[in-house]
């Protein structure tokens, strides 16, 4: 039976977790970032992988750092195996060494496509055609470990990064258990280096990314809206109030001849940028309700004059 270490902190981190804890391994310890402030009113948060791992009666970690006195403590367990999702936390070389079958990693892209922070935001952003996650070994350098398993599929542009984390948290959980139980059968695992040349870095996600510029193009915009939900939400300006956007889709109507940012009021809501009207489908006025386009057309009344602005 493998004894296994986990690691990981957001909800993306929660399905293996899961799948692991229901099969035949033995998870003799789980690590989670401390609890942060969190929300609104900033009030102290435990993480989910904590909230799993007290509802099951796991023991767990929230060490600040890996430090030697705390990898002293994890290698008198006796672990077999590091399983990381999502951790958020640096993992020296002297903790990574302690597991005789080594450390693995769930990353949510296509390596080494979009190492890094946002992965999947960066995809959607820059307009990937294929999305998918990566089981990688884990080694001191960020994200550059050897490739054991890829899942990758065609894109849906009407997907954000929301749907994303779910989709991708459940193949990566899948793929992971594929994974070890290779490894609990003592099978021949075969791996593959990461081209260099073809490296990509997903920076983390500023909040300053979430302002729309109504000048560009179409399609750039329908993207970063697609990207920045559930965060930080793309925002505009309409009636001199901040709108959040969570999803638009294009169109192929051309707006050449309009001002970005003037509204096509047909059956949808329909906004100008610098080639194509966009199609809003979500939106929320500041201190308003989320309605669907159509809904803030009627509930608003808008005219033909108004316009949407940049923020």
């Amino acid at each position: 039976m493998l004894k296994i270490v986990y690691a990981g902190t957001p909800e993306f981190a929660l399905p293996c977790l899961k799948k692991i804890n229901d099969s035949d391994m033995e998870i003799i310890a789980v690590l989670t970032q401390p609890d942060r402030p969190a929300g609104r009113g900033m009030k102290i948060k435990e993480s989910p992988i904590k909230k799993y791992a007290k509802d099951n009666q796991l023991l767990y970690f929230q060490p600040e750092k890996i430090d030697e006195e705390f990898t002293k403590s994890i290698k008198e367990l006796r672990p077999d195996v590091l399983i990381v999702a999502a951790y958020g936390i640096i993992l020296p070389k002297h903790f990574i060494d302690i597991f005789p079958k080594k450390a693995f990693n769930i990353h949510a892209s296509i390596l080494p496509k979009w190492r890094g922070a946002a992965p999947i935001q960066r995809a959607i952003m820059y307009g990937d055609n294929q999305i998918g996650v990566t089981i990688m070994e884990v080694v001191e350098k960020l994200d550059a470990g050897n490739i054991f398993l890829i899942k990758s599929f065609d894109r849906d542009p009407n997907k954000t990064s929301g749907d994303y984390f779910e989709i991708l948290s459940n193949d990566g959980a899948d793929l992971m258990m594929q994974h070890l139980n290779n490894i609990q059968l003592g099978l021949r695992i075969e791996s593959i280096v990461q081209v260099e040349e073809a490296v990509t870095y997903a920076k983390k996600i500023s909040k300053s990314e979430a302002y729309l510029n109504l000048e560009n193009k179409a399609e750039n915009i329908v993207n970063t809206v697609m990207a920045l939900n559930p965060f930080p939400v793309s925002r505009i300006s309409f009636r001199q109030k901040e709108v959040k956007i969570f999803h638009a889709e294009l169109t192929n109507i051309s707006s050449v001849e309009n001002q970005p940012g003037s509204i096509n009021l047909s059956d949808d809501l329909l906004v100008a940028t610098s080639d194509f009207y966009i199609k809003i489908n979500s939106i929320q006025i500041s201190g308003g309700h989320t309605l669907t386009g159509k809904d803030f057309i009627k509930n608003y009344q808008l005219k033909p004059a108004e316009n949407f602005s940049n923020v």
